[in-house]
């Protein structure tokens, strides 16, 4: 569509000249669309809602709050809730309008021009949105063709890094990194490691211990996966005392809202509601990846998330088939040793039931066994 220049003015395309070139190249984050859904399957959320109880509790305690007021600026209760489930002091933690924007709060705070990213795909797409965003060098360590990272080259590569991601359980892959390689990771560079956690309340471990030893590490969770709170948008970092008291002032005044602030202290005050949901998901994913194994033309790779990771001849067709029938799975292709694989979010046992019961229909139908080529070469049926 060409677009007109106004009388008097600049015309649209000399307007666009003020955009940074970066990010007139840059594609940008894109929601799957939704259609027709019977199962959504397609963006690792946690399939339970919160029971109508705890959810009138919540309504109950905004009802009461006075909605014409800000909220205390960065949540001193809410950070104080979160700070004494890790043993950590209040002012360690950070709080955002979920872990994406405390991304560009660190990445804002760490990256100009001529600093170096690193970061090894296939990972989560955002790291290298948001580092090309702000003007940073990203420097690409691809993973290894059984989609493990190459420790030695990554750790060369961090050596003269700026600012380092990485992410266990990793997106999309599923796959965790060990505790250990992150402190040798750490120990080898002066730059700052984001340690992403979105998925480790499903691995069961956690790298916050390691920050009283190793103060370049910040550690990034969500309330969206295993608290099943994607719907308010709510994160936190957690970082030693001085480097989150600079990174607080990068963070954006009153970017948590009264409601999600409200609903996280909520369930933090019940956590038995949270791991018994993370129990039942972690049991359907055994269930699922079993489920996919027995499927002679597909490939299910072990995961330690809430998605499992899958490799299938015709990706394009077996998705396309999938949606007409309203089940929503997430196409990896385009990314690095990903181009057969789409990604499953682990539901609930009648979402996965349908999912498996769709996916082997249609690959029967198909008529064709397990291709290899293109495929992770060294993936292995334990």
């Amino acid at each position: 569509m060409r677009m007109r220049k106004p009388s008097g003015g600049v015309s649209p395309e000399q307007a666009l000249k003020a955009i940074k070139p970066e990010i007139r190249r840059m594609k940008g984050y894109t929601a799957p669309p939704q259609g027709r859904v019977l199962a959504k399957l397609n963006q690792n959320e946690n399939p339970y809602d919160l029971p109508p109880a705890l959810k009138q509790y919540i309504l109950d305690k905004m009802a009461a709050a006075e909605w014409g007021r800000y909220p205390a600026n960065d949540w001193p209760d809410l950070r104080l809730a979160l700070a004494g489930r890790f043993g950590l002091e209040a002012g360690q933690v950070i709080v955002g309008n979920g872990s994406n924007q405390l991304l560009y709060t660190v990445a804002a705070a760490l990256l100009v021009k001529g600093k170096k990213a690193v970061l090894a795909p296939p990972t989560f797409s955002l790291f290298g949105q948001i580092a090309a965003l702000f003007r940073a060098d990203v420097v690409e360590v691809p993973k290894n063709p059984d989609l493990t990272l190459d420790a030695g080259a990554f750790i060369r590569a961090s050596r003269k890094a700026d600012l380092i991601f990485m992410c266990s359980p990793d997106n999309p892959t599923g796959l965790s990194t060990s505790l250990e390689f992150l402190e040798a990771v750490l120990g080898e560079t002066r730059g700052l490691v984001l340690w992403d956690e979105a998925y480790a309340e499903f691995w069961g471990k956690s790298a916050v211990p390691l920050i009283a030893r190793h103060p370049n590490l910040l550690v990034l969770r969500t309330f969206s996966k295993a608290f099943g709170l994607a719907g308010l948008r709510l994160g936190y970092l957690m970082a030693h005392p001085a480097l989150a008291a600079e990174l607080r002032k990068v963070n954006i005044p009153y970017v948590v809202n009264l409601f999600s602030g409200t609903a996280a202290l909520a369930m933090l005050a019940q956590p038995d509601f949270m791991h018994a949901q993370v129990r039942k998901i972690v049991e359907e994913r055994e269930r699922l990846f079993e489920s996919l194994m027995k499927i002679p033309a597909v490939k299910p790779h072990p995961s330690e998330a809430n998605f499992i990771l899958v490799s299938v001849q015709d990706r394009a067709a077996v998705i396309q088939r999938l949606e007409e029938a309203g089940i929503l799975v997430r196409d990896m292709s385009g990314q690095h040793l990903l181009d057969s694989c789409f990604r499953v979010t682990v539901g609930t046992p009648e979402e996965n039931r349908m999912f498996i019961g769709k996916l082997r229909e249609i690959v029967e139908a198909a008529g064709k066994s397990v291709d290899p080529g293109g495929q992770p070469s060294t993936f292995t049926r334990d």
